[in-house]
């Protein structure tokens, strides 16, 4: 069971911060334990084996109490992404259908849902913690515990649900992987409504203090990393390219951080140079593949390489642990990446169908080379991952379809250092107009999240056709990454 995973902190060191967050909000492991039983108490009272629970909020010790305490009462937490908008939240919603929704009353005000809403800070909330702790019977493994929505390539949210079993397999395959060191205090900059918020988990199996961020901003980072004499933290590339911008703006000369030892990131590779210059931080640097359908990273690229192997190696997506399978389906020595493991969901919600099996299709082109060591080639799904969030290319399509203007788009993802990935939308404009780059940015963000928006707009007389008449992707992002990097274009 989830809440099993920190039960060796309690024992041992149970006045030891588990959770801090940057509000002021603090929970010891002993806390985490006590909070956590009576909210599995309060929601067991309220609702009935198998049902959701959804929470839509920033991050708090309050979101990390219900990490364990939905799962103890036997009940599925659904992770609601609070950078949503408020449409986009309640498609969420409408998915996981949940008995009860609880977080900040800033989200849940303006959501129109017809189950009842508690926010933190409550009387109702207060008496959730005051609430008797929960004495049902304990919840078997394959019980679901988590669902956690990815953006997929119809655009459509897809729930990918998670059993005790395989969250806790993921954890422990990091913490293999990773050699993750015990008892130091780890801070966590992403959404806890992510599948990186499995990294919380991780710490708290290895007896680790957790800060919360709310937001990443880089002077805020530096200040929070010195008060807490942080070791390790997770930051995607976007967040370390702004933390080295602020640093050298700043003229800061070393040691900026003199207690920081570990950078671990991942959703996309991170370039050499951007390595480079991370060298004046004096920290260890580890890279994770994995994605919500794992429950985690199941490849891990450690320090040594990270030291020794130059730009190619940095490329490569490192080795598995040992918990997991990783193949490659193909002709050649190129094809999709499968995974199979324990780690790997029971299945998207609500059918929850296991991968055919036992092997999860990534949707990702990818090759082992002999050494086992897997590198990935390509991503076949149209799932574009910029600054740390999964955009779907068809939503953004369907709604650049939709100006007046615009007669055909594709959408595609081209490496940007400083995103990982940016939004690049290919354009056929309707005879005889010609809207601006501007103008098509704009239209997004009416109908979309501001990180959704098309960072490089490119017009093109046709879009390419397969000869089954369907839009040749492949030569569309080939094409998008050439222009782009012919251009030297910067995403803003």
């Amino acid at each position: 069971m989830l809440h099993h995973l920190f039960a060796d902190a309690v024992d041992t060191i149970p006045g030891r911060p588990a959770l801090i967050d940057d509000h002021g909000g603090t929970l010891t492991f002993a806390e985490l334990d006590r909070y956590s039983a009576a909210l599995a108490g309060w929601v067991a009272a309220h609702t009935d084996p198998g049902d959701r629970v959804a929470v839509v909020a920033d991050n708090s010790v309050a979101y990390g109490l219900l990490y364990y305490a939905v799962p103890r009462a036997g009940r599925i937490l659904a992770l609601i992404n609070q950078r949503l908008d408020p449409a986009e939240q309640a498609g969420q919603i409408a998915v996981s259908d949940p008995r009860i929704l609880l977080g900040d009353s800033a989200y849940l005000d303006v959501l129109d849902f017809p189950v009842p809403a508690v926010g933190f800070g409550s009387t109702e909330w207060q008496r959730a913690l005051d609430h008797s702790p929960f004495s049902g019977p304990t919840p078997a493994e394959d019980d679901p515990a988590w669902l956690v929505f990815t953006s997929g390539s119809t655009g459509a949210p897809k729930g990918a649900v998670h059993t005790h079993r395989s969250l806790t397999a993921a954890v422990l395959g990091t913490v293999e992987g990773r050699s993750v060191p015990a008892g130091d205090v780890y801070l966590f900059p992403f959404p806890m409504c992510h599948i990186a918020g499995y990294n919380v988990l991780v710490r708290h199996a290895t007896g680790s203090t957790v800060l919360l961020a709310r937001q990443f901003r880089p002077a805020r980072f530096v200040e929070t990393v010195n008060a807490h004499r942080v070791v390790s933290c997770s930051l995607a590339p976007t967040m370390l390219h702004a933390l080295l911008a602020h640093l050298e703006s700043a003229g800061a000369t070393a040691p900026v951080m003199p207690t920081l030892r570990e950078i671990a990131y991942g959703s996309a590779a991170i370039s050499a140079d951007l390595i480079d210059r991370a060298g004046a931080l004096g920290v260890d640097f580890h890279q994770g593949y994995g994605m919500t359908e794992t429950g985690g990273n199941v490849t891990f690229l450690g320090p040594a390489d990270h030291r020794a192997g130059g730009p190619e190696l940095l490329r490569s997506a490192g080795f598995p642990h040992s918990g997991v399978d990783v193949a490659i389906d193909g002709t050649g020595s190129t094809g999709e990446v499968l995974i199979r493991g324990p780690q790997v969901m029971a299945g998207y919600w609500p059918d929850v169908v296991p991968p055919a099996n036992g092997w999860l299709r990534t949707g990702d082109i990818g090759r082992l080379d002999p050494t086992g060591r897997l590198w990935i080639v390509d991503r076949a799904k149209d799932v574009i991952i910029t600054g740390g969030e999964n955009v779907s290319s068809r939503e953004v399509e369907d709604v650049l379809s939709t100006h007046p203007d615009v007669d055909a788009v594709a959408v595609v993802g081209v490496p940007d250092e400083y995103w990982g990935e940016a939004i690049c939308a290919v354009v056929v404009a309707r005879a005889g107009s010609r809207p601006s780059p501007t103008e098509l940015e704009d239209h997004v963000r009416e109908h979309l999240s501001s990180f959704k928006r098309p960072r490089h707009v490119l017009f093109v007389d046709a879009l390419p056709a397969t000869t089954n008449g369907k839009v040749a992707k492949d030569r569309i992002r080939a094409f998008a990454r050439r222009a782009v990097a012919g251009a030297g274009v910067v995403s803003d």
